[in-house]
């Protein structure tokens, strides 16, 4: 299995790869946007979240895995 850090440095190149971070974390980040915001706003949030990661991918610290 990939570490997030792995997935990140292959989007660098190759951004699709970027698709195997939304699937392993977006239903416990969902989850949370919705407790945190209610059902209605928390799909908004999910997919700003994942698209400020995507625009910022190059400035994760790839000395942490996760």
């Amino acid at each position: 299995m990939s570490t997030d850090s792995d997935i990140l440095q292959r989007s660098r190149e190759t951004p699709g790869a970027f698709a195997e971070l939304f699937e392993r974390h977006a239903r416990v980040i969902g989850a949370f946007a919705a407790r945190r915001v209610g059902i209605d706003a928390a799909e908004d949030v999910l997919s700003e979240t994942f698209l400020i990661a995507f625009r910022r991918r190059a400035d994760f610290d790839a000395t942490w895995e996760s």
